[in-house]
């Protein structure tokens, strides 16, 4: 079936073009090329699509479904979420490969920041390909982890260190393994993260939004950004005192049972912060 896909375009004048340029200008560039066979060279050009697009054009669109992986081949572009710039990619620049590895949707929005030419690699020869070869598969799932670790660290620095007093003075080494360690989810207005006598399974960090806070019909308490829930269960391994119900959309930090008991475990100062909180309740 590989070969099929790719049998097609493999002599086209086209594909020599693409081929050429991968040789010539992209080897050293792109991440998951590197000493890269001419046999690989061959069908990845065979599968590519060019693309040529103006400045200002939107490439992907956060929150879209994905079923491309782009390399920049000419030109350069902005990649913003959340409408904050974050990166700029040149010549050998590539992205959208997480929407493909995980059949996630577009984490960022992708805009041409000068006239580009991108060569694209659709859903299925993506496939194909990472199947083939397997060190392209390895090392886009590296790209990709990384990505996100940055993305993540970047995201706690911003929106926990000054709202999580428990967090105050973290250093490099604690924000890099909660970046390596914590999920993310924003939960619906009414959505309940925690039942009341339920064992608990995670310790959640209130990136945005509202948690209101239960015992039986009685709400006791209301916590905003930076704050904790969770860990009494964790740390005491006994069940939940209370509900949690997101009293509006939040977004949430969260760790399962095994991170947080490597986390607490390695940091033993941020063991004893929770710890604090959970006594005062």
């Amino acid at each position: 079936m590989f070969k099929k896909l790719f049998s097609s375009v493999g002599s086209s004048a086209e594909t020599k073009k693409v081929e050429a340029h991968l040789e010539t200008e992209l080897l050293g560039k792109v991440p998951f090329l590197i000493d890269a066979d001419e046999q690989l060279i061959s069908d990845l050009a065979g599968a590519i699509v060019t693309t040529n697009l103006e400045k200002g054009a939107v490439i992907v669109k956060e929150g879209d479904p994905g079923d491309s992986l782009f390399i920049i081949a000419e030109g350069a572009a902005d990649v913003t979420c959340k409408g904050e710039r974050i990166a700029e990619l040149g010549v050998g620049g590539c992205f959208g490969e997480g929407a493909l590895l995980k059949d996630n949707v577009r984490s960022a929005t992708v805009t041409a920041s000068e006239d580009v030419m991108l060569f694209e690699l659709k859903r299925e020869p993506f496939t194909e390909l990472t199947q083939k070869y397997k060190k392209v598969q390895f090392r886009l799932k590296q790209l990709h982890g990384n990505r996100e670790i940055q993305g993540m660290e970047k995201s706690i620095k911003e929106n926990l260190l000054e709202n999580a007093p428990f967090l105050k003075g973290a250093g490099s080494r604690l924000i890099k393994e909660l970046a390596e360690l914590l999920d993310t989810k924003t939960f619906a207005e009414g959505e309940t993260l925690i039942e009341e006598g339920s064992q608990g399974t995670h310790f959640f960090l209130v990136e945005k939004g509202v948690l209101n806070i239960y015992t039986g019909d009685t709400q006791i308490a209301q916590l905003g950004a930076g704050a904790c829930v969770g860990e009494g269960s964790l740390l005491s391994k006994k069940p939940c005192s209370a509900t949690v119900v997101a009293g509006e959309e939040t977004s949430c930090y969260m760790l399962g049972r095994g991170e947080f008991t490597r986390i607490i475990t390695r940091h033993p100062v941020f063991a004893r912060r929770l710890k604090a909180i959970h006594e005062e309740r």
